[in-house]
């Protein structure tokens, strides 16, 4: 089981980003979250989630859903080629699911559009 995004449903509000912080520090900080907005620098109101695990990146795009092995992002056409925007969620813990918490994952509770999903 894995968070999955609906990426044309996200409104980018980043809830999804504060909850996974809090998680990780007990701060409402998204400095350290598995989740994170980013946006292409080249196209004007473009707009992904990614969501890091053990083995990848899932990035939701507007053009679709695609899970990214962590050493092959720079090759992924739609991550803004590994640019400043996706290079931060590299260093950031990886997804546990809020397990470590005894929660269901925060993002997809918080979520007010039902962008993230379990699959």
């Amino acid at each position: 089981m894995r968070v999955m995004v609906k990426p044309l449903e996200c409104t980018g509000c980043s809830l999804c980003e504060l909850a996974c912080g809090y998680h990780w520090d007990e701060a409402f900080s998204i400095i350290s979250s598995s989740i994170m907005l980013y946006r292409a620098d080249e196209k004007k109101d473009y707009m992904g989630v990614i969501v890091k695990t053990e083995e990848d990146l899932f990035l939701g795009k507007p053009e679709g859903a695609e899970a990214v092995k962590l050493g092959e992002l720079q090759q992924s056409a739609g991550a803004g080629g590994g640019g400043a925007s996706a290079k931060p969620v590299l260093i950031r813990e990886a997804c546990d699911m809020c397990e470590s918490a005894g929660l269901e994952p925060q993002c997809v509770a918080i979520c007010p559009q039902n962008a993230l999903y379990l699959e």
